[in-house]
């Protein structure tokens, strides 16, 4: 199950780096948890995220779960774009002069 998914908690001091399925593991279950405050307050998380840092919101447990939430997904999303230059640099070297062929990952055939 993805890393922050319902009983996953955030350890930026990781000893390893995450890979990239860890990481879209991570970026899908932070926008379930979001798309969720989304439809309770009927807001998307890039207006509420404005609304905050203008200081326009009133305290709450979920505004602060919701912030957090936001950001972590926009850390991952940074470590996304990383390892996907990694791994298509990676791909584009092992098919010199031929288009990169992508293939679905193992695990992924066997979820589905």
């Amino acid at each position: 199950m993805a890393r922050y998914g319902v009983e996953q908690v955030f350890t930026p001091q990781s000893p390893k780096d995450p890979t990239l399925e860890e990481i879209l593991q991570d970026i899908h279950g932070l926008d379930r948890r979001l798309q969720k405050l989304e439809q309770q307050y009927w807001m998307l998380s890039e207006d509420l995220y404005t609304l905050y840092r203008l200081g326009e919101l009133e305290q709450s447990r979920d505004l602060i779960r919701w912030v957090g939430y936001y950001e972590l997904r926009q850390e991952r999303q940074r470590a996304y774009a990383t390892a996907l230059r990694e791994r298509l640099l990676a791909l584009r070297s092992a098919s010199v002069g031929h288009p990169i062929s992508l293939r679905p990952h193992l695990a992924a055939l066997t979820e589905a």
